[in-house]
Protein backbone atom coordinates (compact mmCIF):
# COMPACT_ATOMS: atom_id res chain seq x y z
CA UNK A 1 0.00 0.00 0.00
CA UNK A 2 3.04 2.32 0.32
CA UNK A 3 4.64 3.85 -2.76
CA UNK A 4 7.85 5.85 -2.88
CA UNK A 5 9.35 8.51 -5.12
CA UNK A 6 12.82 10.00 -5.37
CA UNK A 7 14.17 13.04 -7.14
CA UNK A 8 17.49 14.82 -7.31
CA UNK A 9 18.08 18.56 -7.28
CA UNK A 10 21.49 20.13 -7.83
CA UNK A 11 22.69 19.63 -4.26
CA UNK A 12 21.10 16.33 -3.39
CA UNK A 13 18.11 14.01 -3.49
CA UNK A 14 14.71 13.85 -1.83
CA UNK A 15 12.37 11.03 -0.87
CA UNK A 16 8.59 10.85 -0.63
CA UNK A 17 6.25 8.14 0.67
CA UNK A 18 2.51 7.80 0.11
CA UNK A 19 0.52 5.36 2.24
CA UNK A 20 -2.82 5.16 0.46
CA UNK A 21 -4.33 2.84 3.07
CA UNK A 22 -3.79 5.33 5.90
CA UNK A 23 -4.03 8.40 3.64
CA UNK A 24 -0.59 9.48 4.85
CA UNK A 25 2.12 11.40 2.99
CA UNK A 26 5.70 12.10 4.04
CA UNK A 27 8.53 13.82 2.17
CA UNK A 28 11.98 15.09 3.07
CA UNK A 29 15.17 16.23 1.36
CA UNK A 30 18.39 14.44 2.25
CA UNK A 31 20.26 17.62 3.19
CA UNK A 32 17.78 18.26 6.00
CA UNK A 33 19.47 15.30 7.67
CA UNK A 34 23.06 15.55 6.44
CA UNK A 35 22.90 19.29 7.33
CA UNK A 36 24.95 20.06 4.19
CA UNK A 37 23.44 22.75 2.00
CA UNK A 38 26.55 23.89 0.12
CA UNK A 39 27.87 20.47 -0.89
CA UNK A 40 26.36 17.86 -3.15
CA UNK A 41 24.87 14.90 -1.30
CA UNK A 42 25.67 11.95 -3.55
CA UNK A 43 23.76 8.71 -3.86
CA UNK A 44 20.12 7.95 -3.02
CA UNK A 45 18.24 9.67 -0.15
CA UNK A 46 18.99 6.91 2.38
CA UNK A 47 18.72 9.08 5.49
CA UNK A 48 15.51 10.71 4.27
CA UNK A 49 13.93 7.32 3.57
CA UNK A 50 14.95 6.01 7.00
CA UNK A 51 13.54 9.06 8.81
CA UNK A 52 10.26 8.98 6.90
CA UNK A 53 9.83 5.27 7.59
CA UNK A 54 10.48 5.95 11.28
CA UNK A 55 7.93 8.74 11.30
CA UNK A 56 5.24 6.66 9.58
CA UNK A 57 6.01 3.64 11.74
CA UNK A 58 6.52 1.29 8.81
CA UNK A 59 9.33 -0.83 7.41
CA UNK A 60 11.17 -0.64 4.11
CA UNK A 61 9.63 -4.00 3.22
CA UNK A 62 6.19 -2.31 3.27
CA UNK A 63 7.06 -0.24 0.19
CA UNK A 64 5.38 -1.83 -2.82
CA UNK A 65 6.96 0.30 -5.55
CA UNK A 66 9.61 3.01 -5.89
CA UNK A 67 9.83 5.41 -8.84
CA UNK A 68 12.91 7.54 -9.48
CA UNK A 69 12.57 10.80 -11.41
CA UNK A 70 14.53 10.79 -14.71
CA UNK A 71 15.48 7.12 -14.32
CA UNK A 72 11.96 5.72 -14.63
CA UNK A 73 9.71 8.68 -15.26
CA UNK A 74 9.98 12.11 -16.88
CA UNK A 75 10.70 14.85 -14.33
CA UNK A 76 8.49 17.44 -16.01
CA UNK A 77 5.51 15.10 -16.15
CA UNK A 78 5.58 14.10 -12.49
CA UNK A 79 6.38 17.67 -11.45
CA UNK A 80 3.15 18.69 -13.13
CA UNK A 81 1.31 15.79 -11.48
CA UNK A 82 2.47 16.94 -8.03
CA UNK A 83 1.40 20.54 -8.61
CA UNK A 84 -2.03 19.53 -9.91
CA UNK A 85 -2.77 17.03 -7.14
CA UNK A 86 -1.54 19.47 -4.49
CA UNK A 87 -3.78 22.26 -5.82
CA UNK A 88 -7.06 20.49 -5.12
CA UNK A 89 -8.41 21.80 -8.44
CA UNK A 90 -10.83 19.57 -10.34
CA UNK A 91 -9.14 20.59 -13.57
CA UNK A 92 -6.25 22.90 -14.44
CA UNK A 93 -3.29 23.71 -16.65
CA UNK A 94 0.14 23.12 -15.11
CA UNK A 95 3.05 25.23 -16.38
CA UNK A 96 6.57 23.98 -15.53
CA UNK A 97 9.43 26.48 -15.93
CA UNK A 98 13.03 25.81 -15.00
CA UNK A 99 16.47 26.23 -16.52
CA UNK A 100 16.69 22.58 -17.61
CA UNK A 101 13.65 22.60 -19.88
CA UNK A 102 14.59 22.23 -23.59
CA UNK A 103 12.11 24.96 -24.56
CA UNK A 104 12.27 26.71 -21.21
CA UNK A 105 8.82 25.45 -20.32
CA UNK A 106 6.44 22.50 -20.48
CA UNK A 107 2.69 22.43 -19.87
CA UNK A 108 -0.06 19.88 -19.31
CA UNK A 109 -3.83 20.19 -19.21
CA UNK A 110 -5.47 18.07 -16.52
CA UNK A 111 -9.15 17.49 -17.12
CA UNK A 112 -11.69 16.19 -14.64
CA UNK A 113 -11.02 12.67 -13.39
CA UNK A 114 -12.68 9.85 -15.23
CA UNK A 115 -14.47 6.87 -13.73
CA UNK A 116 -11.13 5.44 -12.59
CA UNK A 117 -10.53 8.55 -10.47
CA UNK A 118 -7.26 9.19 -12.30
CA UNK A 119 -6.92 12.42 -14.32
CA UNK A 120 -5.57 12.04 -17.85
CA UNK A 121 -3.21 14.91 -18.65
CA UNK A 122 -2.63 16.13 -22.18
CA UNK A 123 0.62 17.89 -22.99
CA UNK A 124 0.32 21.35 -24.56
CA UNK A 125 2.90 21.76 -27.31
CA UNK A 126 1.74 23.30 -30.55
CA UNK A 127 2.00 26.90 -31.66
CA UNK A 128 3.88 28.30 -28.67
CA UNK A 129 7.41 29.67 -28.96
CA UNK A 130 10.40 28.89 -26.75
CA UNK A 131 10.62 30.94 -23.55
CA UNK A 132 13.97 30.31 -21.82
CA UNK A 133 13.06 32.58 -18.91
CA UNK A 134 14.64 30.57 -16.09
CA UNK A 135 17.88 30.00 -18.03
CA UNK A 136 18.10 33.70 -18.89
CA UNK A 137 17.62 34.59 -15.25
CA UNK A 138 20.47 32.25 -14.24
CA UNK A 139 22.76 33.68 -16.92
CA UNK A 140 22.01 37.19 -15.70
CA UNK A 141 22.78 36.16 -12.11
CA UNK A 142 26.17 34.91 -13.31
CA UNK A 143 26.83 38.20 -15.12
CA UNK A 144 26.36 40.02 -11.80
CA UNK A 145 28.94 37.78 -10.13
CA UNK A 146 26.47 35.40 -8.47
CA UNK A 147 26.48 31.62 -8.77
CA UNK A 148 24.11 30.47 -11.55
CA UNK A 149 21.40 27.93 -10.65
CA UNK A 150 21.94 28.87 -7.04
CA UNK A 151 21.93 32.60 -6.25
CA UNK A 152 19.01 33.80 -8.33
CA UNK A 153 17.27 34.78 -5.09
CA UNK A 154 19.94 37.47 -4.67
CA UNK A 155 19.00 38.95 -8.04
CA UNK A 156 15.38 38.97 -6.91
CA UNK A 157 16.41 40.79 -3.72
CA UNK A 158 18.40 43.37 -5.68
CA UNK A 159 15.49 43.93 -8.05
CA UNK A 160 13.24 44.75 -5.08
CA UNK A 161 15.57 47.60 -4.14
CA UNK A 162 15.19 49.01 -7.67
CA UNK A 163 18.74 48.09 -8.59
CA UNK A 164 18.46 49.31 -12.18
CA UNK A 165 19.93 46.34 -14.05
CA UNK A 166 18.30 43.68 -11.87
CA UNK A 167 14.91 45.42 -11.88
CA UNK A 168 14.98 45.95 -15.66
CA UNK A 169 15.93 42.35 -16.37
CA UNK A 170 13.31 40.98 -13.99
CA UNK A 171 10.66 43.22 -15.51
CA UNK A 172 11.56 42.15 -19.07
CA UNK A 173 11.50 38.48 -18.13
CA UNK A 174 8.20 39.09 -16.35
CA UNK A 175 6.76 40.40 -19.60
CA UNK A 176 8.01 37.26 -21.35
CA UNK A 177 6.40 35.12 -18.68
CA UNK A 178 3.05 36.86 -19.10
CA UNK A 179 3.28 36.30 -22.86
CA UNK A 180 3.93 32.59 -22.25
CA UNK A 181 1.03 32.33 -19.80
CA UNK A 182 -1.22 34.08 -22.34
CA UNK A 183 -0.21 31.64 -25.06
CA UNK A 184 -0.85 28.68 -22.78
CA UNK A 185 -4.25 30.10 -21.84
CA UNK A 186 -5.18 30.41 -25.51
CA UNK A 187 -4.34 26.73 -25.98
CA UNK A 188 -6.44 25.49 -23.07
CA UNK A 189 -10.06 25.32 -22.00
CA UNK A 190 -9.23 25.21 -18.28
CA UNK A 191 -9.65 28.36 -16.12
CA UNK A 192 -7.16 27.41 -13.38
CA UNK A 193 -3.36 27.48 -13.53
CA UNK A 194 -0.65 25.75 -11.47
CA UNK A 195 2.92 27.10 -11.59
CA UNK A 196 5.86 24.87 -10.75
CA UNK A 197 9.57 24.61 -11.49
CA UNK A 198 12.55 26.49 -10.08
CA UNK A 199 11.51 29.81 -11.65
CA UNK A 200 8.56 29.97 -9.27
CA UNK A 201 10.65 30.22 -6.13
CA UNK A 202 10.64 33.87 -7.24
CA UNK A 203 7.63 35.61 -5.67
CA UNK A 204 7.85 38.53 -8.09
CA UNK A 205 7.01 36.16 -10.94
CA UNK A 206 4.32 34.21 -9.08
CA UNK A 207 2.59 37.40 -7.90
CA UNK A 208 2.82 38.92 -11.38
CA UNK A 209 1.09 35.93 -12.99
CA UNK A 210 -1.56 35.58 -10.28
CA UNK A 211 -2.37 39.31 -10.40
CA UNK A 212 -2.62 39.43 -14.20
CA UNK A 213 -5.92 37.56 -14.16
CA UNK A 214 -5.12 35.55 -17.30
CA UNK A 215 -6.41 32.52 -15.42
CA UNK A 216 -9.22 32.76 -12.88
CA UNK A 217 -7.14 31.02 -10.20
CA UNK A 218 -3.39 30.53 -9.79
CA UNK A 219 -1.71 28.00 -7.52
CA UNK A 220 1.93 27.44 -6.57
CA UNK A 221 2.76 24.23 -4.63
CA UNK A 222 4.72 24.33 -1.36
CA UNK A 223 7.80 22.91 -3.11
CA UNK A 224 8.00 24.15 -6.73
CA UNK A 225 11.66 23.15 -7.05
CA UNK A 226 13.18 20.09 -8.67
CA UNK A 227 12.87 17.94 -5.55
CA UNK A 228 9.17 18.65 -5.33
CA UNK A 229 8.89 16.07 -8.12
CA UNK A 230 9.65 13.34 -5.56
CA UNK A 231 6.04 13.57 -4.41
CA UNK A 232 4.93 13.44 -8.03
CA UNK A 233 6.97 10.26 -8.52
CA UNK A 234 5.29 8.66 -5.50
CA UNK A 235 1.89 9.69 -6.93
CA UNK A 236 2.87 8.13 -10.25
CA UNK A 237 3.86 4.92 -8.44
CA UNK A 238 0.43 4.83 -6.76
CA UNK A 239 -1.48 4.97 -10.05
CA UNK A 240 -5.04 3.79 -9.55
CA UNK A 241 -4.99 4.37 -5.80
CA UNK A 242 -6.79 7.16 -3.94
CA UNK A 243 -4.20 9.92 -3.47
CA UNK A 244 -4.41 11.67 -0.08
CA UNK A 245 -5.37 15.35 -0.07
CA UNK A 246 -2.40 15.82 2.24
CA UNK A 247 -0.07 15.94 -0.79
CA UNK A 248 -0.89 19.67 -0.87
CA UNK A 249 0.37 20.28 2.67
CA UNK A 250 3.59 22.26 3.27
CA UNK A 251 4.25 20.09 6.36
CA UNK A 252 5.27 16.66 5.07
CA UNK A 253 8.52 16.15 6.98
CA UNK A 254 9.02 14.22 10.22
CA UNK A 255 7.99 15.34 13.70
CA UNK A 256 9.18 14.31 17.15
CA UNK A 257 7.32 13.44 20.34
CA UNK A 258 7.66 15.26 23.64
CA UNK A 259 9.43 12.21 25.02
CA UNK A 260 11.99 12.28 22.22
CA UNK A 261 12.56 16.01 22.77
CA UNK A 262 12.88 15.59 26.54
CA UNK A 263 15.43 12.80 26.12
CA UNK A 264 17.46 14.97 23.77
CA UNK A 265 17.43 17.91 26.19
CA UNK A 266 18.45 15.71 29.11
CA UNK A 267 21.15 14.02 27.04
CA UNK A 268 22.58 17.49 26.32
CA UNK A 269 22.47 18.29 30.08
CA UNK A 270 20.32 21.37 29.46
CA UNK A 271 18.00 23.30 31.77
CA UNK A 272 14.54 24.01 30.40
CA UNK A 273 11.00 24.91 31.37
CA UNK A 274 8.03 22.78 30.38
CA UNK A 275 5.20 25.21 29.66
CA UNK A 276 1.75 24.68 28.23
CA UNK A 277 -0.79 26.74 26.32
CA UNK A 278 -1.07 30.37 27.39
CA UNK A 279 1.99 30.26 29.64
CA UNK A 280 4.23 29.31 26.71
CA UNK A 281 2.68 32.00 24.53
CA UNK A 282 3.17 34.56 27.29
CA UNK A 283 6.91 33.99 27.71
CA UNK A 284 7.47 33.91 23.93
CA UNK A 285 5.53 37.13 23.41
CA UNK A 286 7.37 38.78 26.29
CA UNK A 287 10.69 37.88 24.68
CA UNK A 288 9.56 39.22 21.28
CA UNK A 289 8.34 42.49 22.81
CA UNK A 290 11.78 42.99 24.34
CA UNK A 291 13.44 42.70 20.95
CA UNK A 292 14.55 39.09 21.33
CA UNK A 293 15.01 36.59 18.47
CA UNK A 294 12.97 33.45 19.14
CA UNK A 295 13.30 30.01 17.57
CA UNK A 296 9.84 28.49 17.08
CA UNK A 297 9.76 24.71 16.58
CA UNK A 298 6.49 22.81 16.21
CA UNK A 299 5.03 19.78 14.46
CA UNK A 300 6.19 18.37 11.15
CA UNK A 301 9.12 19.80 9.20
CA UNK A 302 8.23 22.05 6.26
CA UNK A 303 8.37 20.50 2.78
CA UNK A 304 9.77 23.23 0.59
CA UNK A 305 12.16 26.17 0.84
CA UNK A 306 10.42 28.42 3.36
CA UNK A 307 9.75 28.32 7.07
CA UNK A 308 5.99 28.44 7.67
CA UNK A 309 5.63 28.44 11.43
CA UNK A 310 7.03 24.98 12.16
CA UNK A 311 10.79 25.68 11.90
CA UNK A 312 10.86 29.48 12.14
CA UNK A 313 12.82 32.30 13.71
CA UNK A 314 10.41 35.00 14.86
CA UNK A 315 11.04 38.68 15.56
CA UNK A 316 9.25 41.99 16.04
CA UNK A 317 9.01 43.60 12.57
CA UNK A 318 8.71 47.12 13.94
CA UNK A 319 12.00 47.30 15.85
CA UNK A 320 14.90 48.36 13.58
CA UNK A 321 17.67 47.00 15.79
CA UNK A 322 16.00 43.59 15.82
CA UNK A 323 16.37 43.27 12.05
CA UNK A 324 19.97 44.50 12.29
CA UNK A 325 20.60 41.65 14.73
CA UNK A 326 18.97 39.20 12.34
CA UNK A 327 21.23 40.34 9.50
CA UNK A 328 24.41 40.73 11.51
CA UNK A 329 24.37 37.97 14.09
CA UNK A 330 22.10 35.24 12.76
CA UNK A 331 21.71 35.30 8.98
CA UNK A 332 24.90 37.10 7.87
CA UNK A 333 22.88 38.70 5.10
CA UNK A 334 23.35 42.05 3.32
CA UNK A 335 21.00 44.82 4.42
CA UNK A 336 19.15 44.90 1.09
CA UNK A 337 17.70 41.42 1.74
CA UNK A 338 14.15 41.58 3.07
CA UNK A 339 12.39 39.15 5.40
CA UNK A 340 9.03 37.48 5.06
CA UNK A 341 6.23 38.12 7.54
CA UNK A 342 3.34 36.07 8.89
CA UNK A 343 -0.15 37.49 9.39
CA UNK A 344 -3.57 35.96 10.12
CA UNK A 345 -5.43 35.49 6.85
CA UNK A 346 -8.41 37.40 8.16
CA UNK A 347 -6.16 40.45 8.69
CA UNK A 348 -4.37 40.37 5.32
CA UNK A 349 -6.42 43.11 3.68
CA UNK A 350 -6.24 45.27 6.78
CA UNK A 351 -2.46 45.57 6.66
CA UNK A 352 -1.52 44.75 3.06
CA UNK A 353 -2.69 46.06 -0.30
CA UNK A 354 -3.71 43.30 -2.69
CA UNK A 355 -4.12 45.81 -5.53
CA UNK A 356 -7.70 44.87 -6.26
CA UNK A 357 -9.66 41.66 -6.38
CA UNK A 358 -7.37 39.98 -8.92
CA UNK A 359 -4.39 39.72 -6.57
CA UNK A 360 -4.01 36.46 -4.60
CA UNK A 361 -6.42 36.32 -1.69
CA UNK A 362 -4.09 34.12 0.38
CA UNK A 363 -0.43 33.16 0.54
CA UNK A 364 -0.24 30.07 2.79
CA UNK A 365 3.20 29.01 1.52
CA UNK A 366 4.70 32.53 1.42
CA UNK A 367 4.44 32.21 -2.36
CA UNK A 368 3.15 35.73 -3.04
CA UNK A 369 4.13 39.27 -2.06
CA UNK A 370 2.09 42.33 -1.12
CA UNK A 371 2.63 46.01 -0.36
CA UNK A 372 2.07 47.17 3.22
CA UNK A 373 -0.73 49.71 3.43
CA UNK A 374 1.19 51.76 5.99
CA UNK A 375 4.74 51.88 4.65
CA UNK A 376 5.86 54.15 7.48
CA UNK A 377 4.81 51.55 10.04
CA UNK A 378 6.73 48.84 8.17
CA UNK A 379 9.70 51.09 7.40
CA UNK A 380 12.14 48.98 9.43
CA UNK A 381 11.38 46.03 7.13
CA UNK A 382 11.66 47.94 3.87
CA UNK A 383 15.21 48.75 2.73
CA UNK A 384 15.49 51.80 0.49
CA UNK A 385 13.55 51.24 -2.72
CA UNK A 386 11.70 48.13 -1.50
CA UNK A 387 7.91 48.35 -1.67
CA UNK A 388 6.62 44.83 -1.10
CA UNK A 389 7.19 41.88 1.22
CA UNK A 390 6.76 38.13 0.99
CA UNK A 391 3.74 37.34 3.14
CA UNK A 392 2.69 34.11 4.86
CA UNK A 393 -1.04 33.99 5.61
CA UNK A 394 -2.17 31.80 8.50
CA UNK A 395 -5.66 30.39 9.02
CA UNK A 396 -7.43 27.94 11.34
CA UNK A 397 -5.60 24.99 9.80
CA UNK A 398 -2.58 26.08 11.89
CA UNK A 399 -4.25 26.88 15.25
CA UNK A 400 -1.07 27.10 17.36
CA UNK A 401 0.73 29.60 15.15
CA UNK A 402 -2.49 31.51 14.48
CA UNK A 403 -3.07 31.90 18.22
CA UNK A 404 0.46 33.22 18.68
CA UNK A 405 -0.10 35.86 15.98
CA UNK A 406 -3.44 36.89 17.46
CA UNK A 407 -1.96 37.27 20.93
CA UNK A 408 0.94 39.25 19.49
CA UNK A 409 -1.61 41.54 17.84
CA UNK A 410 -3.32 42.09 21.18
CA UNK A 411 0.03 42.97 22.75
CA UNK A 412 1.63 45.03 19.95
CA UNK A 413 -1.40 46.36 18.09
CA UNK A 414 -0.55 44.60 14.80
CA UNK A 415 -0.67 40.77 14.43
CA UNK A 416 2.38 40.58 12.15
CA UNK A 417 5.69 38.87 12.94
CA UNK A 418 8.93 38.49 11.02
CA UNK A 419 9.15 34.82 10.02
CA UNK A 420 12.47 33.60 8.66
CA UNK A 421 13.97 30.14 8.44
CA UNK A 422 15.29 28.43 11.57
CA UNK A 423 18.77 27.39 10.48
CA UNK A 424 22.43 28.06 11.03
CA UNK A 425 24.61 29.96 8.59
CA UNK A 426 24.85 28.01 5.29
CA UNK A 427 22.57 25.24 6.60
CA UNK A 428 19.08 24.06 5.62
CA UNK A 429 16.08 24.28 7.95
CA UNK A 430 16.58 22.46 11.23
CA UNK A 431 14.91 19.06 11.26
CA UNK A 432 15.38 17.28 14.59
CA UNK A 433 15.30 18.66 18.16
CA UNK A 434 19.08 18.18 18.31
CA UNK A 435 19.48 20.37 15.21
CA UNK A 436 17.38 23.08 16.83
CA UNK A 437 19.38 22.98 20.07
CA UNK A 438 22.71 23.17 18.24
CA UNK A 439 21.62 26.15 16.16
CA UNK A 440 20.13 27.85 19.22
CA UNK A 441 23.38 27.71 21.15
CA UNK A 442 25.58 28.37 18.11
CA UNK A 443 23.87 31.55 16.88
CA UNK A 444 22.46 34.83 18.12
CA UNK A 445 19.06 33.40 19.03
CA UNK A 446 17.85 34.51 22.46
CA UNK A 447 15.10 31.96 23.19
CA UNK A 448 13.79 28.66 21.87
CA UNK A 449 10.25 27.27 22.03
CA UNK A 450 10.80 23.60 21.27
CA UNK A 451 7.19 22.40 21.24
CA UNK A 452 6.25 22.97 24.91
CA UNK A 453 9.86 23.12 26.11
CA UNK A 454 11.29 26.61 26.56
CA UNK A 455 14.99 27.50 26.69
CA UNK A 456 16.60 30.88 27.12
CA UNK A 457 20.16 32.21 27.24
Amino acid sequence: MITAGTSRARLGPAAALIDTARQAVAACEENRLTRAVDADTSGPPRLAFAELLRYLGVDKADISRTVAVDEQVDARRVHAEYAFRASGFDAAVVLVCDANQPRGWAAWEFGAAGSSGTPSPVQITGGIADYAIAASYSHFAESLGFRPMRDEHLVEALARTRHREAADMQRRLGDELLALVGAVRASSTQPALCLTGGLFFNTYFTTLVASAGTFARTYVPPHPGRNGAAVGAAIHAAAGEAIPALVGSPYLGPSYTDLEIKRTLENCKLSFDLLHADRLFDVVLHALSRGRLVGWYHGRLEWGPRALGHRSVLADPFAPHVLDNLNGFLKHRPSYRTYGVSVPLKDLDRYFDRSGEISPAASPFMQFEYRPRDTDKFRAMLPEGVQSLRVHTVDESEPRFLRLLELWGERSGIPVLVNTSFNGFHEPLVCSPRDAIRVFYGTGLDALALEDFYLRK
